[in-house]
């Protein structure tokens, strides 16, 4: 399953970049609240900042 996440800095709301976070694990349907943990895992992964000064909110799909 995969889902547009965006990145914000905490303060000012700020957007400052979006991931494709895809978690393929077919045992559990994964939430909302999943993609956006993951998202940030990359951002300090890839050195964009600490869990602590950034937010994540995962785009809802309409179809």
């Amino acid at each position: 399953m995969k889902r547009i996440v965006d990145v914000y800095k905490d303060r000012g709301r700020e957007l400052v970049w979006t991931y494709v976070v895809h978690l393929g694990n077919l045992e559990f349907h994964p939430a909302q609240t999943d993609f956006e943990q993951e998202a940030l895992r990359l951002s300090q992964l890839d050195k964009r900042g600490t869990p602590s000064e950034l937010s994540a909110r995962a785009r809802l799909t309409v179809r």
